[in-house]
């Protein structure tokens, strides 16, 4: 009888152990994986609640913590582009914020302790990280001046605070290379990003720059037929209107 009663209570108490284990909170990479599959499914507020829970259960060195600023970053990139929204002290706002927050702590992230089957992870939160920082100050910088902070369209009367954004934008872009794409939403590609350089560089008044990094775009990958002349040869006199062309689909609205 007595060793019936010791048996009955190693499985009650075993049970009370895995009863722990399942009620246990997950690991960041799980809350990580379920914002991305809430984000690819444009469910922006439950793809915030994981990412945040991510971030709030897990160490701020942790490549979790990383990846989750990144992932709660573009969620609110994504849900400003859905409102189409024009304040600036809202979601791109918040976006910077949190993209921030990863590009300051990355560098103090030990590759050497992250496990293998996290690397790619990291690596292709690195390279979103920094299309999501492009993206953030360009729309950024669109908003204040949107919104009454004065600047004007010569570059010596630019604002420090915009000029600032917009070098930034473009500092941020050389960073990603040629072939990438954002993994959670495929129609973002390098092309995009290119392009907002060149618009970046335009604004800023550096032609040069903008002339060259029009040269750098893969017309291959445009599901749509650009003219010749603004394939080869793209100089100052016609960057405008190819960028036009390029930006509208092959067909520049303004065009005469």
């Amino acid at each position: 009888m007595m060793n019936r009663i010791v048996y009955m209570s190693i499985l009650i108490l075993l049970g009370c152990d895995s009863l722990i284990e399942k009620t246990a909170p997950l690991e960041g990479e799980f809350y990580i994986q379920d914002g991305w599959l809430a984000f690819s499914s444009a469910k922006y507020e439950e793809a915030d609640k994981h990412f945040n829970t991510a971030i709030e259960t897990n160490d701020s060195a942790s490549v979790f913590h990383f990846l989750s600023l990144v992932g709660l970053g573009w969620t609110n990139i994504y849900k400003a582009q859905a409102i189409k929204e024009i304040s600036s002290n809202g979601f791109i706002k918040t976006a910077g914020e949190s993209l921030s927050a990863a590009n300051n702590i990355m560098p103090n992230i030990n590759v050497e302790d992250i496990t293998l089957d996290l690397h790619e992870d990291y690596y292709n939160g690195i390279s979103h990280m920094f299309a999501g920082l492009a993206l953030q100050r360009s729309y950024y910088a669109k908003q204040l001046a949107a919104n009454g902070v004065i600047w004007e369209t010569i570059n010596v009367a630019l604002s420090d605070t915009i000029r600032i954004l917009y070098e930034e934008s473009v500092e941020f872009s050389n960073q990603l290379e040629s072939d990438f794409v954002f993994q959670y939403d495929l129609k973002l590609i390098f092309n995009d990003i290119l392009v907002l350089r060149i618009e970046n560089y335009l604004i800023l008044g550096k032609i040069e720059e903008a002339v060259l990094s029009y040269s750098k775009i893969d017309f291959n990958q445009l599901d749509f037929e650009v003219k010749n002349e603004c394939i080869e040869g793209v100089d100052a006199s016609t960057l405008i209107e190819c960028l036009c062309i390029v930006s509208h689909n092959g067909t520049c609205p303004f065009g005469g």
